[in-house]
């Protein structure tokens, strides 16, 4: 045998695989980034073609009705908080005639409660076309009150606090509060023009935890702080948002019915900016969110601002720095100064 010769090595060495180790990392970590925002852009797109759909089915039915409907509706009882909102109306236009027919069935033709047994089954039916893929579903009970599986879109009712007085609504949407006329609105309103005017745009899902604040971008609700001043001022409305901020009650159960006609579960304001720095606030106290007045802001997961249909059904992306003054007049239908989005 040469004693001379090199014996072969058949393996590497620790220091080795410690080296391939450490470039298999930093390539994960180089790509990972790339990966997920691949994934947020899937499901940008998926959310757009949501909201796109609603967007839509608003208009088939202003093509059957001659208007689009109301913010929302008093049931047969003449409660405003236990109707039913605008998007129940539209479920026929979504392929969701079924739910529909069935809801019409349970409430009584919308004689009934939304919150109560008769409707409990269909309340807690889970349509795809009103949720985000990027937010964070709610964590329904299963039952009860609670047992909605989600809703990431609302209406516009404009710039201004009202969820009670409808005369102040001045978005794509105004309420049936009063008696004396029709509470829906036609084309013809919005003298801004549809491409001028917001339609629908983003919220996001409570954790059914009043016991908890989420941390992060939420839309959960803040109660309460009695507003004063004026909701064209900005002044005001980021001392309002300060005031709101420095407490802790809230409601957590933002973003759980597509049913439901409140704020913060089918109805926002354009008083602040979309993913406002502050959080959605109301002026006084109540059980559920979000029957009262308030600041009710559009807010999403997507980085940078949220998704946004317009009255002529386009749908855009808006930057949370947009200016105050341009978002307020987007979100009015008839205040004579219409705006081209950059």
């Amino acid at each position: 045998m040469d004693r001379n010769r090199i014996s072969r090595r058949d393996a590497f060495t620790l220091v080795e695989l410690l080296v391939v180790i450490a470039i298999i990392g930093i390539l994960v970590g180089l790509l990972l980034p790339a990966v997920q925002a691949a994934r947020e852009a899937a499901r940008r797109m998926s959310c757009s073609n949501n909201l796109k759909n609603v967007a839509l089915a608003m208009h088939n039915y202003h093509d059957t009705y001659k208007s689009y409907p109301a913010a929302y509706y008093k049931n047969g009882q003449n409660s405003q908080w236990r109707g039913y909102s605008g998007f129940s109306q539209i479920l026929p236009f979504i392929e969701q005639g079924p739910v529909y027919d069935k809801l019409q069935v349970d409430s009584a033709n919308f004689y009934a409660n939304w919150d109560e047994g008769p409707v409990e089954a269909v309340r807690a039916t889970d349509i795809a076309t009103f949720k985000c893929p990027s937010a964070v579903v709610f964590p329904s009970n299963g039952s009860g009150r609670e047992n909605g599986r989600g809703c990431n879109y609302a209406m516009s009712v404009g710039t201004n606090i009202q969820w009670a007085n409808d005369k102040l609504m001045n978005g794509m949407f105004r309420a049936d509060t009063d008696d004396a006329r029709k509470p829906e609105i036609s084309m013809r309103d919005i003298t801004d023009g549809t491409s001028n005017t917001l339609m629908l745009s983003e919220q996001l899902c409570g954790d059914n935890n009043s016991g908890e604040l989420i941390k992060g971008q939420s839309s959960e609700v803040r109660s309460s702080v009695a507003w004063s001043g004026s909701v064209n001022n900005a002044a005001d409305v980021e001392a309002y948002g300060v005031a709101c901020d420095a407490i802790t009650g809230h409601l957590s159960q933002n973003g759980c019915h597509w049913i439901s006609p409140e704020p913060t579960q089918t109805l926002l304001n354009t008083v602040a900016p979309p993913n406002w720095k502050y959080p959605n606030c109301q002026t006084s106290g109540s059980g559920f969110s979000s029957d009262r007045d308030g600041v009710y802001v559009a807010r999403s997961l997507h980085p940078g601002g949220v998704q946004a249909a317009l009255g002529d059904a386009s749908v855009r992306f808006i930057g949370e720095t947009l200016e105050l003054s341009i978002w307020q007049n987007l979100g009015q239908r008839n205040d004579g100064n219409p705006v081209t989005l950059p």
